[in-house]
């Protein structure tokens, strides 16, 4: 109890700072309205307040107190055994054999993944390096007869790898789980990557680096170092000048092509920023993966004082490497500065800020789905994207998402709009930003009037979705509901404010633009709300059966619809033994009574992209009978481009691109709907024009190059 109380009393030092007290009591009334006084409460405080992302907690740090030190053959590690590894993990080592053992252990322990080998390097250690072969089987160990130091060390080792890809890990290391697989998704994610490196923490669990910046007069920052290392700014995969060899993976075929390590910067020190700069010198990218960590006991093999011993070599290196990347190094940033750019070599780069109520759950409603593609199309057309969203309360599963793409999610409470932090943000970096895309008025109207109070130079587009006070007013005229009726003239005014005072906006069908145009004077630019990878193969007629509704049940037209289906369609398809899969997320409760008065129904809440899949490829017809709505349908487009043909009302396919081959024509009584089913269930010849049709038409109307060439032109 003592834990909740104190969250509620933040809660309540919150809003009463917050200079927006008068908004966030009348979000709170419509709230409780809707759903009772707990249930408002509820509701209102999951979309304010909670915050996402991993705490930083001193007490999970890695312990150095862990170190192997009696090794006991009845604890064996058997290791994985390929003759040809796509991996080869190479550990240089002199001496300290407790860490060289903790790390080898360490990466037993936190793979799944086993299609790699370990090397050890031995660099004619002192110690007993002979315990790593009895405790570890399958482990090869290179000894140099003499010491011949880092850099040549790795070098003679990884001509003896066997790997497609190579990995250098210090010994003094300790890898966590996922780290070996995060390292290799860089590769299969990201076009012409030459090197990725790891984010490295130190053992009390701050942040050692982020990837590496390195400034005009040739110094270094270890980015983030002794910082909490769940900042939003440290994990995002991103480019970085250069990562810091304790880990690091470069393909086998990168390593020849420049000849591993120079040994210029012999024995140690400067080698792997050279190496970086050599990596971008080809044409590759060097890349920081934050989801692959690794504890980092900095300083075990070389010490910490630079004017003795090997740890001298970083100065005199360094010397060496300012005078080869002289020319490079005169485009960088003077010390400290310029740090928003600097930290992902974004400098040549355009910066775009995206927000909407909260970061797209793709696999739940079609409006995450339009947001998802825009995010896709700027980091297609190689610019920098960060995302801030009202709501940080989403599956952590999405913000990962993104962050693997390379998005910057501003998350914590920095970027809070309860109270309004997220000024600060825009005040100190909104002119970094060349466009902000704003998603939805009720989220993004303060932040439009903020940024007009900032002068903000740069472009802001605003798309709504859709002009949601026509569907209001359309579902308050079926429903004679004076008070949907206010709402719509509440939102038209929110919306006409985005429209009236962006510089530009997206539209997504002729119809709303015809009618905004009668007052808007900001450029309106058409853009499909989607786009979709045509299904290569469809399932044939014969090898489908029913039909298949898909939706997002919290969008109230989408459950108004089924409702109606349900009640005034459904019984004499049912009769005909047509069975109905109802899929969607936040199903109504209700619905599966549908399932007990028809055993041909059934309701699949919440399915992952791979059911969706099987349900497309397995099911004769979709059905969208809507009632009410705005803008382009998702699931119709979705339909077309898996080669499903559609029965819908007019609503369904109203603001589509239609030409005079247009196909579709939409039917509203519950008798034309139900002979439209059953005409086009029983008729192949009719499905397989309907479904060719589909895709040819999703494949013009619905492509990734004319999403990217409407932000292009926007953008530049």
């Amino acid at each position: 109890m003592d834990n909740k109380l104190s969250k509620y009393l933040i809660y309540v030092s919150k809003f009463a700072k917050s200079p927006n007290k008068m908004k966030i009591i009348r979000e709170l009334t419509d709230e409780v309205k809707n759903k009772g006084f707990v249930g408002g409460v509820r509701s209102l405080l999951h979309k304010k307040i909670h915050l996402k992302g991993v705490v930083f907690d001193e007490s999970n740090a890695s312990n150095s107190n862990l170190l192997i030190s009696d090794f006991d053959i009845r604890n064996r590690v058997i290791l994985a055994d390929n003759e040809r590894p796509l991996v080869s993990i190479i550990i240089p080592m002199y001496n300290q054999i407790g860490y060289t053992c903790n790390c080898v252990h360490s990466i037993y322990a936190n793979n799944e993944f086993k299609d790699y080998e370990i090397i050890i390097a031995d660099d004619k250690s002192t110690d007993n390096t002979e315990v790593l072969k009895i405790y570890f089987e399958h482990i090869r160990v290179i000894r140099n007869d003499n010491n011949v130091g880092f850099l040549k060390n790795c070098n003679n080792a990884a001509a003896h790898a066997r790997g497609e890809y190579l990995v250098f890990l210090n010994n003094d290391t300790q890898v966590q789980k996922d780290w070996l697989v995060s390292l290799l998704s860089v590769f299969r994610d990201f076009d012409k990557v030459g090197l990725a490196g790891s984010k490295l923490i130190y053992p009390d669990g701050k942040l050692q680096e982020a990837g590496g910046i390195i400034w005009r007069d040739a110094s270094g920052w270890n980015y983030g170092n002794r910082d909490n290392p769940s900042k939003p700014e440290y994990n995002y995969v991103k480019e970085a000048d250069y990562i810091s060899g304790a880990s690091v993976m470069v393909p086998r075929k990168v390593w020849d092509e420049l000849g591993g390590f120079d040994e210029l910067f012999s024995p140690a020190y400067c080698e792997d920023s050279d190496f970086c700069f050599r990596v971008r010198q080809a044409g590759y990218k060097v890349m920081y993966q934050p989801f692959s960590e690794v504890v980092h006991f900095e300083g075990i093999s070389h010490g910490t004082d630079v004017n003795s011993g090997v740890k001298h070599y970083q100065v005199v290196n360094n010397r060496k490497f300012c005078e080869r990347w002289k020319d490079e190094l005169s485009k960088k940033s003077k010390s400290g500065e310029n740090v928003f750019f600097e930290r992902d070599r974004t400098q040549n780069k355009k910066h775009v800020l995206v927000v909407d109520h909260y970061l797209p759950t793709i696999d739940k409603d079609a409006g995450s789905r339009t947001i998802s593609n825009f995010i896709d199309s700027l980091l297609a057309l190689d610019y920098s994207v960060k995302f801030l969203g009202e709501n940080q309360n989403i599956g952590i599963q999405y913000q990962i998402h993104f962050q693997k793409k390379g998005v910057e999610v501003l998350y914590g409470s920095p970027y809070n709009f309860f109270d309004l932090s997220w000024r600060n943000y825009l005040s100190e970096f909104h002119n970094y930003f060349d466009a902000i895309l704003l998603s939805r008025s009720p989220v993004c109207t303060p932040i439009l009037a903020y940024l007009r109070t900032l002068n903000y130079k740069g472009n802001i587009i605003y798309y709504g979705h859709d002009l949601g006070f026509l569907r209001l007013e359309k579902e308050a005229e079926a429903k004679n509901d004076p008070e949907l009726k206010k709402q719509a003239v509440q939102v038209k005014a929110q919306e006409d404010y985005m429209y009236m005072n962006s510089d530009n906006a997206l539209i997504i069908n002729d119809d709303e633009a015809n009618y905004l145009k009668k007052y808007i004077n900001v450029p309106l630019h058409y853009v499909p709300p989607y786009f979709f990878d045509v299904q290569k193969v469809v399932n044939p007629f014969a090898a489908r059966e029913g039909m298949l509704f898909v939706g997002g049940f919290n969008h109230p037209p989408n459950k108004e619809a089924v409702t109606w289906f349900m009640d005034q369609v459904y019984g004499g398809l049912a009769k005909q033994g047509i069975p109905l899969v109802i899929a969607g997320s936040k199903v109504p409760p209700a619905f599966y009574d549908y399932e007990k008065k028809y055993p041909s129904v059934r309701v699949c809440a919440d399915v992952s992209d791979e059911e969706l899949n099987r349900l497309y490829t397995n099911t004769r017809i979709a059905i969208v009978p809507l009632l009410f709505g705005a803008g382009v349908k998702g699931k119709v487009i979705e339909s077309m481009s898996k080669g499903v043909p559609i029965v819908g009302t007019e609503i369904a396919f109203e603001g589509m691109p239609k030409d005079s081959g247009y196909k579709y024509k939409g039917v509203n009584t519950s008798v034309e709907f139900c002979n439209a089913v059953l005409s086009l269930y029983h008729d192949d010849k009719l499905w397989n024009e309907l479904s060719e049709f589909g895709q040819k038409y999703v494949e013009k109307n619905f492509n990734k190059e004319n999403m990217k060439s409407v932000f292009k032109k926007l953008i530049g």
